[in-house]
């Protein structure tokens, strides 16, 4: 049962309240090759420490998804093939080397859709809600990729556009959303993607010509990063969101994945947590501005940074300043990304309607 929550002590109603979806659960969750699940793991509990005595804050219990909501963005195919993987008796690869599967890991993947949904239904509440353990862009339709199973964020986007809501997605993951492009290229959904990107580096996908086709052209704008890019390039690349003000969105979701921090496992970025607290002071501006709700998740993140850059996130999206890092720079690297962005405002206006 969902309940309309009163002023607390802080006298903030449950509109002006942080919701976080939460689950014990999700301390000992992690689809990541088996090198760096530990990491992951320390990641979401660290997490929890550092915002359980954060005021404003609503915690939200998920409910479990069913295979029926797997369904919405995903083939029968692909649901067959987890459920089979579930039931195996050892710890394998869903896919070429990257996604793992585990005994019972089925009861996860529903408990992960239905954070999802959870958050869906209490945005009737409340303005802007959060899941850590979430973001899991990369899953295609029929295919499992990069520690992704399954792809949560589509199933909350296919969902909103049921409703007839207007969508904009904020992916910052250091890795390009190729999953989320290839299900949303044809549909009219603003999809900002900013990712480190040479052509190499995984997925491998991100082209800037990509701009999307059909209800969707000129809706799809891949941002990336060089590798290596410092704050003030990422901070050049926020200038994109100046779109979604164009946009006019009832709904704003949001990939923040923490995995471009200079100190991550996987080294693209040079980022600190300062640039995820900007991120959600703007996701916050944005949504005040525009009445515009807001689902935000995780994503990605394998290092020591990867808690306070989250936790820097949450700071922002309830409009809070919170620097808690010497700040990096690379002026070559910015510039080259402000030439893009550059290009991509002045093209935009024709399709933003």
């Amino acid at each position: 049962m969902i309940t309309i929550i009163p002023k607390g002590k802080l006298g903030l109603t449950a509109g002006e309240l942080l919701g976080i979806v939460w689950d014990d659960r999700f301390r000992d969750i992690s689809f990541s090759h088996p090198m760096i699940r530990d990491v992951s793991f320390e990641r979401i509990r660290r997490f929890k420490e550092l915002i359980s005595n954060e005021d404003g804050i609503m915690f939200i219990k998920p409910e479990m998804a069913n295979f029926e909501d797997l369904l919405l963005v995903h083939d029968v195919t692909l649901i067959e093939k987890l459920r089979e993987a579930s039931s195996l008796p050892f710890v394998g690869f869903l896919d070429e080397g990257d996604t793992v599967h585990y005994p019972g890991m089925l009861e996860d993947i529903l408990l992960v859709a239905g954070s999802t949904l959870t958050a869906l239904k209490f945005s009737r509440y409340l303005a802007r809600i959060y899941i850590p353990l979430g973001g899991f862009h990369h899953a295609t339709r029929t295919s499992p990729m990069g520690f992704c199973p399954i792809n949560d964020v589509a199933i909350a986007l296919k969902t909103l556009q049921s409703k007839g809501e207007r969508v904009a997605l904020i992916d910052v993951d250091a890795h390009h959303p190729n999953g989320l492009e290839e299900m949303f290229y044809n549909e009219k959904l603003l999809k900002i993607n900013v990712f480190a990107y040479d052509g190499e580096f995984f997925p491998r996908t991100g082209d800037v010509k990509r701009r999307g086709e059909g209800e969707g052209f000129g809706l799809n704008f891949n941002v990336g990063l060089p590798l290596g890019s410092s704050d003030d390039a990422f901070m050049e690349a926020l200038r994109m969101l100046e779109l979604v003000r164009h946009f006019k969105p009832t709904y704003i979701v949001v990939v923040a994945g923490v995995d471009g921090h200079m100190d991550d496992g996987l080294k693209s970025l040079n980022l600190t947590a300062n640039s995820y607290n900007l991120l959600g002071q703007k996701v916050f501006a944005l949504s005040r501005e525009l009445e515009a709700k807001v689902i935000s998740y995780g994503g990605g993140g394998y290092g020591p940074g990867s808690s306070i850059s989250m936790y820097s996130f949450i700071k922002g999206l309830k409009g809070q300043r919170f620097l808690p890092e010497k700040g990096t720079e690379d002026r070559e690297k910015r510039e080259i990304v402000k030439k893009l962005v550059n290009l991509f405002l002045e093209s935009s206006s024709c399709c933003l309607k």
